[in-house]
C-alpha cells in the first residue's frame, strides 16, 4: 500500500491541465467540423468567421494548456494520452453529428485506450 507521502509526490495538476488540453482539442475539433456543415452560402460571411474564430481559439487554448502540461510531464507520457482524442471526437462525432459508430471503430478506440493505459501506466523499478 502506497503511503501519503509517495502519493504526494504524484503532481496531479500537470496532469489535469493535460487533460482540459485534450478537452479544448475535441471541442475545437468538433466545433471547426460544425462551422464547415454550416458553410451553404459561402466561406466569407461574418457567421462563418465568428464560428471559425471560435473554434481556432478553442482549439488555440489546448495549445496553450499543452505547452504548460510539458512542463511537468514527459513527453513519453502526455503524447500517447493525447490519443485519447479519438475517443473524444469519435463520442463526439456520434453525438452531435449522427456518425454511426461501428463495431470496428469501437474495438479500435478501444485498443488505443489500452495502448494508452499501457504507456501511461508508472514503471516499477527493478532491483
Amino acid at each position: 500500500m502506497k503511503s501519503i507521502s509517495q502519493i504526494s509526490n504524484f503532481k496531479i495538476i500537470p496532469y489535469i491541465i493535460l487533460f482540459i488540453s485534450i478537452l479544448f482539442s475535441i471541442s475545437g475539433q468538433l466545433l471547426m467540423k460544425h462551422t464547415m456543415s454550416q458553410t451553404n452560402e459561402g466561406l466569407i460571411t461574418w457567421v462563418f468567421l465568428e464560428q471559425l474564430a471560435l473554434a481556432v481559439s478553442v482549439y488555440c487554448l489546448g495549445i496553450v494548456n499543452w505547452i504548460l502540461a510539458l512542463r511537468s510531464v514527459k513527453l513519453s507520457i502526455a503524447y500517447p494520452l493525447t490519443s485519447l482524442n479519438y475517443v473524444g471526437i469519435l463520442l463526439g462525432s456520434y453525438y452531435f453529428f449522427d456518425e454511426v459508430i461501428t463495431l470496428t471503430r469501437i474495438a479500435g478506440v478501444i485498443t488505443i485506450f489500452l495502448g494508452v493505459l499501457l504507456v501511461a501506466l508508472p514503471i516499477k523499478k527493478s532491483i
